[in-house]
């Protein structure tokens, strides 16, 4: 049989099942039969993105240095609720352009250019973007997940009042040292990842867990820093975080870290999911006093310190069978279990995520390849 002989129904199947968009555009390029049929394939995708997604019929993907020959682009794709730009899908910006005018289901944007494409779209609910102007959003208040790659609190004071409606924030704070951030209350936002990074050592204080209490209903939070000194309010209280990452970088001063910890805990007494890196200082008397101050926790993951030890573990085997409590405990000495424990924490880099969990998509990640955006399920 001639593969042209193949029912229409067949090579759709075999259509399916290829997600790199070379293949796709090199298909389309045969002949008429397979250009009609790859049109009806690719009306079928949602999400156009930069990196192999795994297989999956809604999703297509470029990548390599090479720009694409994009001039069929907006003919192939046009019911993308995902769509991730830069020049190596469109050699021009105003093609990138011309490309996402006409995506009227676009819902989500990764942005690399740095002309605010953003604001050629009218429906956008999740945005990606190197720096951010509120005065080119269509509709600021339809934003409910931002990722903004430069940015700072001061900015963010000036642009909350624009964004109403974010339940996930991720922001990068590069070389800005930041004051404390007295802006709008930001009721709405569940999930906060942010990164303060200094290339030398800063004069000013961390205020990353200040700006957290004026989120009042923020469940999950991921937080990186390398700054020497943590501000925080240790009489307010944050009853409503869940999950809490927390990550430091140099410059610190190993004798009050671990004290400094346990104050800034205090805040939140209702975690579940506590994971710690690179806060010089943390012993076994800290882990003790996190078990106790911590009533609800369920996973404390402290891999990576050398002054943990199995002291630390049985004090928190025996606490918990004293007080009826079940809390999975991770140190270096038992640093593989965790894996097989709770296989479903994804450790692995993702453009986009799908399903709106921190805990699954984000609590065992590094900051740095943690997803653009957390795919509703209905999406």
């Amino acid at each position: 049989m001639l593969i042209n002989e193949i029912p229409d129904d067949c090579l759709l199947a075999i259509f399916d099942y290829i997600n790199n968009l070379d293949d796709l555009l090199n298909c389309y390029k045969v002949c008429v039969k397979w250009s009609y049929l790859i049109a009806k394939r690719t009306k079928k995708t949602k999400y156009l993105i930069s990196e192999d997604p795994g297989y999956s019929s809604d999703a297509v993907y470029y990548r390599g240095a090479r720009p694409i020959d994009s001039s069929c682009l907006s003919r192939l794709f046009t019911n993308l609720i995902i769509a991730e730009l830069s020049p190596r899908l469109h050699r021009k910006v105003e093609d990138a352009i011309e490309f996402v005018s006409k995506q009227k289901s676009l819902k989500g944007l990764i942005n690399f250019y740095d002309e605010p494409i953003e604001k050629y779209c009218d429906k956008l609910e999740m945005l990606s973007v190197n720096t951010i102007n509120p005065n080119n959003l269509r509709n600021g208040s339809s934003i409910k997940q931002l990722v903004v790659r430069n940015y700072s609190l001061e900015a963010l004071k000036r642009d909350a009042h624009y964004l109403p409606n974010l339940e996930r924030l991720k922001i990068q704070i590069f070389d800005v040292p930041d004051d404390h951030y007295d802006g709008p209350v930001l009721e709405k936002i569940k999930i906060l990842e942010l990164l303060d990074y200094y290339e030398e050592q800063p004069e000013t204080s961390f205020h990353g867990f200040q700006f957290m209490d004026s989120c009042p209903n923020l469940q999950s939070a991921h937080i990186i820093m390398n700054t020497d000194s943590w501000f925080f309010d240790a009489t307010l209280k944050h009853k409503c975080l869940q999950d809490l990452v927390i990550r430091c970088y140099e410059f610190v001063n190993r004798n009050t870290y671990g004290n400094a910890l346990i104050r800034l805990l205090i805040k939140y007494p209702n975690l579940k999911h506590l994971a710690l890196r690179g806060i010089y200082g943390i012993k076994d008397e800290h882990i003790k006093q996190l078990v106790d101050i911590l009533p609800n926790l369920v996973l404390l993951d402290v891999i990576g310190f050398k002054e943990v030890t199995q002291r630390a573990a049985d004090y928190v085997k025996d606490h918990c069978e004293r007080n009826g409590r079940s809390t999975k405990f991770y140190f270096n000495g038992n640093c593989n279990e965790i894996k097989s424990d709770w296989p479903q924490l994804s450790s692995k880099h993702e453009i986009i995520s799908r399903g709106f969990d921190f805990m699954q998509h984000c609590f065992r990640k590094d900051f740095l390849i943690l997803s653009h955006f957390l795919i509703p399920i209905d999406y």
